[in-house]
């Protein structure tokens, strides 16, 4: 199963001001992620992300699955493709590939996606730009140890201010 990450970054790195607002990103960001949602059918979250999206900007409402990393394990939704889980991210890669699905999206947020990034099973990483810089918020990484070569597969102008960065990672 091929992981991609989709997540939006200030000029300086940060996926989320201090304020944890959403008020920064682009419209095209917001297509961006919603059509790449749309398109594999598979989408893992942490409860943070999950919790400024839900119910009304969920990307998946109709078919797909929506994984929501969370320790509440009496979280529910009134959305039937939302799954709550605790698992090990192997564990829901292969909870996903059993449903059917081959490629599968992070969205967000920093835990979700170290956690991925550290059981190495993230193939490609879709950063979006945006032309703002933050004093303080939320690193795209925390507590990876590993150092990985990122190869660029490819840049869009998304609007006059960002861009969109393709990169895969690099296995050795």
């Amino acid at each position: 199963m091929k992981i991609s990450i989709y997540i939006a970054a200030s000029a300086n790195g940060l996926i989320s001001n201090s304020r944890n607002v959403p008020d920064w990103l682009s419209p095209e960001y917001g297509t961006g992620m919603m059509s790449i949602c749309q398109e594999y059918k598979a989408v893992i979250m942490g409860r943070l992300t999950y919790d400024i999206l839900a119910p009304d900007y969920l990307p998946l409402t109709q078919e797909g699955t929506t994984v929501v990393l969370t320790t509440n394990e009496a979280a529910t939704s009134g959305n039937s493709t939302v799954v709550f889980t605790k698992a090990k991210p192997a564990e829901i890669v292969q909870m996903l590939a059993d449903r059917g699905h081959t490629h599968a999206v992070i969205i967000g947020g920093t835990a979700a996606i170290s956690a991925f990034v550290n059981a190495g099973v993230v193939d490609d990483i879709y950063f979006v730009m945006e032309p703002v810089l933050f004093g303080s918020g939320l690193p795209f990484l925390k507590g990876v140890e590993a150092e990985l070569k990122l190869n660029l597969l490819g840049v869009k102008k998304l609007n006059g201010n960002t861009v969109q960065l393709h990169y895969e990672i690099v296995r050795s």
